[in-house]
């Protein structure tokens, strides 16, 4: 029996492809992958359909797919650093399925119960302290995977510009930076304050209210915004 641990825990993005790529094979849904994969470069893509391909194999019986999965592994696996964190996760999937075929060829495989779903390894914000202030505020962000994966910190206004927020620095698993200057005249008061994972992706975002003068009233908006990722 192969245990399925795939989950996007609490919180995860919706849009970006690797995502909905991912989700599709937590549902067991392996034939959908390939309708979420176009928007993809490469390696990832040729690695999510490896995934669906082993996937398909191993749960729907298609045992003559099990080739085109090993290969795909050995296509990717040499290329790690391209890949998101998200896609590192498929990729320990599809290591692990055609590892197992490989030592056990005539085992079947078996979905495991849900309560073993891990989340991957992907930076998601819990909180912001505080989450209002001034041009210049120490801002502490806590959360989980908020380490080696974060490659960067931005702040995102309601028109979509973008300002790196200001010494940055890890301090006990969490992120601590000061804010950039506040949104200009007209944007909303509220600012998207994004997490970059390597190898340079969207990954979360938290929204952040500026006391400024020149801001326009406080209206949310999309965090991290549909055009990042």
């Amino acid at each position: 029996m192969v245990a399925w641990v795939l989950s996007l825990g609490p919180g995860a993005p919706e849009g970006p492809p690797e995502f909905t790529a991912y989700r599709e094979l937590q549902e067991l849904r392996c034939d959908k992958v390939f309708d979420r994969v176009a928007e993809l470069q490469e390696p990832a893509q040729t690695l999510y359909k490896g995934a669906a391909r082993a996937c398909l194999a191993a749960f729907d019986g298609r045992k003559d797919l099990w080739p085109r999965a090993d290969a795909a592994y050995d296509a990717v696996v040499g290329r790690r650093d391209e890949l998101t964190c998200m896609d590192r996760a498929a990729l320990a999937l599809l290591e692990r399925l055609v590892a197992l075929h490989s030592q056990f060829p005539h085992r079947a495989f078996e979905n495991a119960a849900t309560d073993q779903a891990q989340a991957p390894p992907c930076p998601n914000i819990v909180g912001l302290t505080p989450d209002h202030g001034p041009a210049g505020t120490l801002v502490r962000m806590t959360g989980q995977h908020l380490g080696a994966p974060v490659v960067g910190v931005d702040v995102v206004d309601s028109f979509g510009a973008s300002l790196p927020a200001e010494n940055v620095s890890h301090v006990k698993g969490a992120l601590e930076f000061r804010m950039p200057d506040a949104p200009p005249a007209g944007a909303s008061a509220v600012a998207c304050i994004v997490v970059r994972a390597a190898p340079d992706w969207t990954a979360d975002g938290a929204l952040f209210t500026y006391d400024s003068a020149d801001a326009g009233s406080p209206t949310a908006f999309d965090c991290p915004p549909t055009q990042a990722g």
